[in-house]
């Protein structure tokens, strides 16, 4: 159970890095 949870915010962690990313793009406003 201990993994999964860890598994599940790494993961969330990786998609908010992506999605500042692209958010950080010029001409995405």
């Amino acid at each position: 159970m201990k993994l999964f949870l860890i598994l599940a915010v790494s993961v969330t962690f990786i998609i908010s890095i992506f999605t500042a990313g692209y958010d950080s793009k010029p001409g995405k406003n």
